[in-house]
């Protein structure tokens, strides 16, 4: 986990939102059922049953909302973070071919920090992956910024041009890029939306079991396949809402590619 995350209930991994969350819905729509039928035995009276049903379409619209609007939320860090691969693998290919403006004591230097500073990001993700500590990969990436502008300060002062301009520039670009990468990648959905959702849910499992217990019948829908239903679109959220793990990830292949064009 990278250094300053705090632990998340919603960032394991998406079984074990799927399971936690099903399991826990599951027990109230049952606990619910018990409640509703216990309920119906007392008062002999079904008539709550359409106040019930009345207050479960609002609780539902109310669920439906809130997944709707988490689920665009995670949408859009996802795009931000597969944006900002795109944006950093053509910014290390820009400087890299801006590297050529060097003079050749620098020249040499910089294509292999360049070439280096590529395959450490790809290492960066497959540790993340991994859920292994990223502190010496950061580290080094860190070292790699320090050497890549230390070796353009050094070809200013043995030559200075404006031709080296674009190069300064690029290479500013891919160092603020990764600062960018790891804000996006810290970037998820609140924890406040998180626990909101949860509650709605839970309040949609209860009133749909406690319904079908004033009515004295199992049905499938409101006791089994809406929890599992919801557990289901809550661990999508959760897989697309975190691309250290699961099966929604954000794709390398420009930096792959990108790397495999930088030729010694």
């Amino acid at each position: 986990m990278v250094t300053g995350l705090m632990f998340h209930p919603f960032r394991e991994a998406p079984w074990v939102v799927f399971v936690s969350v099903t399991l826990f819905l599951l027990t109230a729509a049952e606990i619910a059922y018990h409640v509703g039928s216990a309920s119906r035995r007392k008062h002999g009276d079904v008539k709550l049953s359409g106040h019930a049903g009345g207050i479960q379409g609002a609780v539902l619209g109310l669920l439906g909302l809130l997944l709707g609007f988490s689920f665009a939320m995670a949408i859009g860090r996802h795009e931000t973070r597969r944006q900002l691969v795109i944006e950093e693998a053509n910014s290390i290919g820009t400087t890299w071919l801006r590297a050529d403006l060097l003079p050749e004591i620098q020249r040499g230097e910089a294509k292999t920090l360049l070439r280096r500073y590529a395959e450490t990001r790809l290492e960066a993700h497959e540790t993340l992956k991994r859920d292994g500590d990223p502190a010496g990969i950061l580290r080094e990436i860190s070292d790699l910024h320090t050497r890549l502008w230390a070796n353009a300060v050094a070809a200013c002062r043995q030559a200075p041009s404006p031709l080296l301009a674009p190069y300064l520039t690029t290479l500013n670009q891919t160092i603020e890029l990764h600062a960018s990468r790891i804000a996006a990648l810290r970037n998820h959905v609140p924890l406040a939306v998180w626990f909101l959702l949860s509650v709605v849910a839970c309040c949609g499992a209860w009133i749909s079991g406690y319904g079908s217990g004033l009515l004295g019948k199992r049905f499938l829908f409101d006791l089994y396949v809406f929890p599992i239903l919801i557990g289901v679109v809550m661990a999508t959220i959760a897989d697309i809402d975190q691309p250290r793990q699961g099966i929604i990830s954000v794709s390398q292949e420009p930096l792959l590619q990108q790397l495999s064009s930088m030729k010694p």
